[in-house]
């Protein structure tokens, strides 16, 4: 790969889209056992919602007998407003666009300085801490790689006490001690969330266990049991994106409920993913006409579909939260070994710590560190986040909560990176806390420190880029010359516009830059307008 000295590609060769991980395709989560080595084919869910109505042939046939009526004009809607940069030299035209009126709208920090040398080329407040939504995950991410190191593993452990006999029968328990991995659902196993525990089972009667005669423990103590961070929107619980952080999550704290149409007038077919009694369906759905509605009764794992499925529309697919999710892990699983072959005679025990010392560890499912910054990052992954920020303060400080783990983070980044203490604070590792505070000037640091370490290809190839087909970030400066030259993490909650990251210039020269925007008088494309005005100046003239 040609790189300039700063190590970036050079301008004639486009940004690459393998690095040290190869992200041309889905990174792949390995099983480790003490039977054999294994890797499961990833490939990441996608979230589809089909809306289709029903065709009325009568009222087609009349209108076909009617004289066609001309079309009547929609309004045009106004397009957002361009900001025009003017100016001899960059920083008069990134200065233009700074004292524009979008920017003079909003709440703005913003800065943007060479990687290497740390000369600012424009900035607005950069001092001033905002809100930066999913730009929040760059720290907790860099955090990650930083502390725990790349080659960290999360690993999830399988572990008995005793032998079974000729006849498969194991006089003990089994135990499963959880760590917080939360790639075991479907996202990496073709859409099968009990994908992995299928494998427990493969090798767990490959080592002779087909019943247990003792009981099934599930060890959670890596993790506290706060599961819901105080501070997300409480009438949002039910989305995918506030799911519960826990030691033991399955299908990242959700289930996938599927909804299909039936006969004409019959009840519409809901699959549940996993399958499993530990959750309630009320089905109030039927084939006919309408769409789905799909939620879950607050305080409770009742999962609720009412609405109507056109009759030969397809699959509608909505991933929904799910309340204690240890003990529904725990369900799971028992089940999952039920269907498989391996009956539990015993009980579920749920317990932080099992002291018995003398569990022998049989299986192991390991997932890189590196999977997890990639979900972060690329797909802005919330559950993934908290899960990571959890698993920093478990690693640093022997507490597996959000106090310790951001704790961990901003002790980090203020006495090792240098951002002042009044610039930052961190309340969650997702960004969907409005309490998390991060000026431009933090992020800046945070990017020229990443830049300069040995992780820096970890870090960056995790970034979403420009004109990238697997983020939301694609759908900008997708064309030449712009496409690929702009790594960087978006943000979003209402109110609140954030992107930071790394863009590469014409001149072979790398700039960090960090963008964010509170309580904008206009609309949000408007300050994507802005945003991507700047992000071109610096690529033509930087």
């Amino acid at each position: 790969m040609a790189r300039d000295e700063a190590g970036f590609p050079h301008a004639s060769c486009p940004m690459p889209e393998v690095s040290v991980i190869e992200f041309a395709q889905t990174p792949r989560a390995r099983k480790v056992s003490s039977f054999r080595m294994s890797s499961s084919r990833a490939r990441l869910v996608a979230l589809l919602l089909i809306l289709i109505t029903s065709l009325d042939l009568g009222a087609a046939t009349a209108a076909k007998k009617r004289k066609r009526a001309a079309p009547k004009r929609k309004k045009a809607v106004a397009a957002a407003p361009v900001e025009t940069a003017v100016g001899g030299t960059l920083q008069e035209r990134l200065e233009s666009l700074l004292n524009g009126s979008v920017a003079r709208s909003s709440e703005a920090s913003v800065q943007i300085v060479e990687v290497d040398n740390g000369n600012v080329i424009a900035e607005r407040n950069p001092h001033l801490p905002l809100a930066p939504a999913s730009n929040m995950k760059l720290f907790t991410t860099a955090a990650a790689i930083d502390l725990l190191k790349p080659n960290f593993e999360v690993t999830t452990t399988v572990s008995v006490r005793g032998k079974p006999d000729a006849s498969g029968v194991l006089d003990g328990d089994v135990k499963v001690t959880g760590r917080g991995d939360p790639t075991i659902g479907g996202r990496f196993h073709d859409g099968r969330a009990t994908a992995v525990i299928e494998e427990w089972v493969t090798d767990l009667k490959r080592a002779g266990i087909t019943t247990i005669k003792g009981n099934l423990v599930f060890e959670y103590g890596y993790m506290d049991t706060d599961y819901i961070h105080p501070t997300w929107p409480a009438d949002q619980l039910v989305n995918w994106y506030e799911a519960p952080v826990a030691a033991f999550t399955m299908q990242e704290g959700c289930v996938a409920v599927r909804v299909l149409p039936n006969k004409g007038g019959k009840q519409c077919v809901v699959q549940l993913d996993p399958p499993t009694s530990y959750l309630d369906v009320e089905n109030n759905c039927v084939t006919g006409r309408g769409l789905p509605f799909i939620t879950r009764l607050r305080g409770s794992n009742t999962i609720i579909v009412r609405g109507g499925v056109p009759a030969r529309s397809g699959l509608t697919e909505v991933f929904v939260t799910i309340e204690n999710p240890i003990q529904y892990f725990a369900t799971v699983t028992n089940e999952t070994f039920a269907r498989g072959g391996i009956k539990v005679q015993g009980q579920i025990i749920i317990t932080p710590r099992d002291p018995r010392n003398d569990w022998q560890p049989v299986l192991q499912h390991a997932t890189p560190l590196n999977i997890l910054v990639y979900v972060v990052n690329k797909k802005s992954q919330n559950h993934y986040a908290e899960q990571v920020v959890k698993m920093i303060g478990a690693e640093t400080k022997k507490e597996g909560s959000w106090a310790a783990g951001t704790s961990a983070v901003t002790e980090w980044l203020t006495t090792k990176i240098g951002v002042p203490a009044n610039e930052y604070h961190q309340a969650d590792g997702s960004g969907m806390s409005r309490d998390n505070r991060a000026s431009a000037n933090a992020f800046i640091e945070l990017l020229r420190y990443m830049w300069k370490s040995p992780w820096r290809e970890d870090f960056v190839s995790s970034l979403p880029y420009s004109g990238d087909p697997d983020s939301k970030f694609g759908h900008r400066l997708r064309q030449a010359p712009y496409a690929r030259q702009v790594y960087a993490k978006t943000g979003y909650i209402v109110g609140v516009v954030g992107l930071s990251g790394y863009v590469h210039a014409a001149s072979g020269k790398v700039y960090a830059f960090s963008f964010l925007f509170n309580r904008y008088h206009v609309g949000v494309y408007a300050v994507y307008r802005l945003q991507d005005e700047m992000l071109k100046e610096i690529i033509r003239g930087g």
